[in-house]
């Protein structure tokens, strides 16, 4: 933690400076819907609370900041900062207050800077630690803000897909995001929700959809209260089945399409399945990845909310006690509803019929495991040692019962076997240690790296180290793996300048560092023999250093050395005139 009097006396001014135009800091009681905006621009969302994203639910809201950076960020109510994050992906740039009034912090994330007073104390805590990245809990106090007070600006940095403010309440104690939409924040919203698909599963081996053992994908058509199944198709069904829905929202003026706020689906008026984005722990957010049909996403990229709740999903925003299965055993035609809400009350509703439809009696589908099929218990932790390679599997690493197809087989083009575990259609939640047994005699074993395997090229790097003759890495994909070397070093490049140049009519010097495979793992510059603040974009690969006084008149030696995750190591040196 920072203390309050390792800041420079400086800041300590402009502190002062700062706090005494606002006056006196108070206590202003807020209440639910009295945050202000966070900008003094329209709010138009490109992405919503809870929307459905890669692994995880997304905890806030993303605003637009009309495609530039550099928009005014503002405090929405009075506290004060309570951490500040700065890191080459994710939020980036982000600063968390602290509002006592109300229990809540709110987030502002993938910002270009802050203002002067909080970039000087992020600075100046970067040289002490000689790093970019750094996560920094000032002194309760210490920063103190009013509502409306800048405390930023727009940007891109992080994992930002393109320049936004991502904006997030939280509860302070617990750390829950909360729905930003129930606190005040104001967007013009009258555009309904958008229903586009629907899956019917068969939900064990007996059930049957029109016939067929395998899920059936119906097209949606319609708008609002009056989505309808394509053609007025009527879903023939027996036994026990579940279903999926694809749907997404808009908000005027914006173009993007974002998630919804809540899914029920009732089934002879008897709700059956329920999902309402209010608030979520991140220690449950992976199980986004039992919520959604995980298969179809790995084959079509496109999400589909399930019905059938799995026994290992423990999501609190799915409503507890339903099973989102329903048992067709008669012939009489059933009326199935889903209602679909967005975050700001406009809602939707697909409705169709399924009608009974009983089958000679018929054998059901064992669940035969084949000769190379590995069967999990979801729960129950377990081990697979085979020739070439170990698993060891945690309890809690599936969400239902699973076979996997395992296999190994000898290749040439790779530094052990070839491995096969499992495949990328099912979802994995906690970690798997996976090792793999080079082949002997061979490369240098750090320089050795677990990869992911696709059409027989390698997809990317599960990374891995050696232990016990095995290297061993932690993976939540499956698929098929090998031993890989990496034995190349980073590449740099600098972008803006040319090596041993006059440098003087620049504001910033900028750098790309690129690996070929197993990543980035350090990056250090120096200038005149000091460390050097570059900012690292990981997005772009690209290190920036914003001149300043580090930079001397006259010659200035600078060097830049970069090391992957196999410990491969290059360096750039130049001199730089100003």
């Amino acid at each position: 933690m920072i203390r309050k009097k390792q800041i420079t006396t400086s800041i300590r001014i402009l502190s002062l400076i700062l706090l005494f135009s606002h006056g006196s800091f108070g206590q202003q009681s807020q209440t639910e819907g009295n945050y202000r905006q966070p900008m003094d621009i329209p709010m138009l969302p490109s992405g919503t609370f809870g929307e459905l994203r890669t692994d995880h639910f997304h905890s806030g809201f993303d605003f637009r900041t009309q495609g530039v950076e550099g928009h005014k960020v503002v405090a929405i109510a009075d506290g004060y900062v309570s951490r500040i994050g700065i890191a080459p992906g994710g939020f980036g740039k982000a600063i968390y207050i602290d509002h006592p009034s109300t229990g809540q912090t709110s987030v502002y994330a993938h910002l270009q800077h802050f203002n002067k007073v909080i970039d000087a104390y992020v600075k100046e805590a970067q040289y002490k630690a000689e790093q970019f990245q750094v996560n920094l809990e000032p002194e309760a106090g210490l920063f103190k803000v009013r509502k409306g007070e800048v405390i930023g600006y727009s940007g891109n940095s992080g994992s930002s897909g393109g320049p936004h403010l991502h904006f997030e309440i939280r509860d302070t104690r617990t750390q829950w995001p909360l729905n930003p939409a129930k606190y005040g924040i104001k967007v013009k919203d009258f555009i309904r929700p958008a229903i586009t698909k629907l899956m019917v599963y068969p939900a064990d081996s007996l059930a049957r959809i029109n016939g067929h053992r395998k899920q059936q994908v119906y097209e949606v058509q319609g708008w609002g209260e009056q989505h309808f199944l394509k053609d007025k198709a009527t879903v023939l069904a027996y036994g026990k089945i579940a279903f999926g829905i694809s749907t997404f929202d808009m908000h005027n003026d914006c173009p993007n399409k974002n998630g919804v706020y809540a899914v029920e689906l009732f089934v002879d008026s008897v709700k059956v399945f329920g999902f309402t984005a209010d608030k979520f722990s991140f220690d449950e957010s992976r199980y986004i990845n039992s919520l959604i049909d995980y298969g179809y996403l790995a084959k079509h990229k496109s999400r589909l909310i399930r019905s059938e709740h799995d026994k290992l999903n423990r999501l609190s925003m799915r409503e507890s006690g339903l099973s989102g299965i329903f048992t067709v055993d008669d012939t009489l035609m059933h009326k199935a509803c889903y209602r679909v809400t967005d975050h700001f009350g406009n809602t939707s509703s697909l409705c169709f019929n399924i009608k009974g439809s009983r089958i000679e009696k018929d054998t059901p589908v064992k669940n035969i495991v084949k000769q190379n099929g590995w069967k999990v218990t979801a729960g129950e932790a377990t081990n697979l040692k085979k020739t070439a390679f170990y698993a060891s599997i945690p309890a809690d690493a599936f969400y239902r019962d699973q076979v996997l197809e395992v296999a190994e087989s000898p290749d040439k083009r790779f530094l052990s076997a070839l491995v096969k575990f499992g495949d990328n259609s099912i979802p994995v939640h906690k970690a798997i240690v996976f090792g793999i047994k080079p082949e002997p005699g061979g490369m240098n074993p750090a320089k050795l790296l677990i990869a992911r395997i696709e059409s027989g090229k390698v997809a990317g790097s599960m990374g891995g180290k050696l232990m016990d003759g095995y290297v061993v890495a932690n993976i939540r994909t499956l698929g098929d793996f090998a031993l890989v070397a990496d034995t190349v070093k980073p590449v740099i490049k600098a972008v803006n300048f040319k090596p041993n140049s006059q440098v003087s009519a620049l504001t910033s010097l900028k750098v790309t560092i690129n690996d070929n495979l197993s990543g980035i793992d350090s990056y250090k510059p120096m200038l005149n023999g000091h460390w050097l603040l570059m900012e690292y974009d990981a997005k772009n690969n690209l290190l920036t250093y914003q001149v300043d006084e580090r930079l001397l008149k006259g010659r200035n030696t600078f060097v830049l050395t970069v090391t992957d995750k196999c410990g491969n190591v290059s360096e750039f040196r130049t001199e730089l005139r100003r």
